[in-house]
């Protein structure tokens, strides 16, 4: 019994390495002149094996039977309360939004199948509502300007939120596999009433609130995967979250907005789609190939330029906030750059890869 017991374990451990946990990587690349180089990598969801064979056994032998995993359950309060944005809310009829918004500036695919409506004419107030079968299913906002019926906005203290809503959860259960959520210092998700809570701290900012995604329950839960349908249509609503994302941000720190520039959207896809293909994960190619070389490459001449790099994160939004949390790649999004491309390629080791080429023009 106790071999069988072990057994288990070990063969339950490997699965939740290579199934349950997503890895994010990032790296950053800043240049002014050919001798200036900056580096930074991080990677992201770790799990510590020791804390994982009990919670293992009690999910495979005594499910939900104990209290371990048990998912933080919203009090009565917090049912009654509900949370919105720009007093629209989950459930909403696309009327009611285009009512109190008017006509989105495009509509983008998104991994959970239903479309965002993207909202950026004013980056300082910029917001995305996921609608399917004419109802609201999804929002995000990173703008202060927003403020949720429960007064959490943008720039609010993350000891706010733990005392308004408590706990966040540690996983999310579909169907029969639990999915952790790995980010704690970065973000906290919540269940409340019939939707996914996830606010997002930055943590060179006091850890204050810097963006607040909902998705609805059922919406959230019949994600199966992390990455949901992988097609080029998302790859290319990616690229433009992530600009605008970045563009939304410096808006906020007071910062020139950024103008795209598609030969440089052209180098980052092809350094993004080279790092799936030739499974690495680096600024220089095995080639020997560079930032700057990649741009100069597309008959871009600089006076400025850097990259940012990231895999595995499982939208434009996770990897802009992902970012925004490594000091390397904060700083080129919000570094004295004027121009900016991006890249989003499906496949490789990591899924999902992204790459932002920043420059100035001479």
């Amino acid at each position: 019994m106790k071999l069988i017991k072990r057994m288990i374990i070990i063969l339950s451990v490997l699965w939740l390495i290579t199934v349950g946990i997503r890895i994010n990587l990032l790296q950053s690349n800043s240049r002014i002149t050919k001798s200036n180089w900056h580096y930074t990598s991080l990677v992201k969801n770790s799990i510590k094996l020791e804390n994982v064979e009990e919670r293992i056994i009690n999910v495979l032998i005594k499910p939900f039977n104990d209290h371990v995993f048990r998912q933080n359950k919203p009090s009565d309060k917090d049912n009654q309360e509900k949370f919105a944005l720009l007093d629209i809310r989950i459930g909403d009829s696309v009327e009611t939004v285009l009512e109190k918004l008017g006509q989105p500036a495009r509509q983008d695919a998104s991994q959970y199948g239903f479309q965002w409506y993207i909202y950026n004419q004013d980056y300082s107030k910029y917001f995305q509502i996921g609608i399917q079968q004419d109802k609201v299913v999804g929002l995000y906002t990173n703008s202060p300007l927003w403020q949720s019926k429960r007064d959490i906005q943008v720039g609010a203290d993350r000891k706010y939120v733990v005392d308004l809503l408590g706990n966040p959860l540690e996983y999310i259960k579909k169907a029969n596999t639990i999915y952790y959520l790995t980010t704690p210092e970065e973000s906290h998700t919540y269940l409340i009433d019939n939707y996914y809570a996830t606010i997002f701290f930055d943590l060179h900012n006091d850890q204050k609130v810097t963006a607040i995604q909902l998705i609805e329950k059922t919406t959230e839960e019949a994600l199966q995967g992390f990455y949901g349908g992988i097609h080029q249509e998302l790859a290319d609503a990616f690229e433009k979250q992530v600009f605008d994302l970045a563009n939304a941000t410096r808006a906020r720190f007071g910062l020139p907005l950024l103008q795209w520039e598609e030969k440089a959207a052209i180098a980052a896809r092809k350094h993004s789609k080279d790092m799936a293909m030739r499974n690495y994960f680096a600024h220089e190619s095995p080639s020997g190939i560079g930032p700057s070389d990649r741009i100069e490459k597309e008959g871009l001449a600089w006076r400025k330029s850097g990259e940012n790099i990231a895999a595995g994160q499982t939208s434009a939004i996770y990897a802009h906030e992902n970012w925004m949390n490594s000091l390397g790649h904060r700083e080129n999004i919000l570094g004295d750059f004027e121009r900016l491309g991006v890249g989003v390629y499906f496949g490789g080791e990591y899924r999902i890869y992204y790459t932002q080429e920043f420059y100035t023009p001479l």
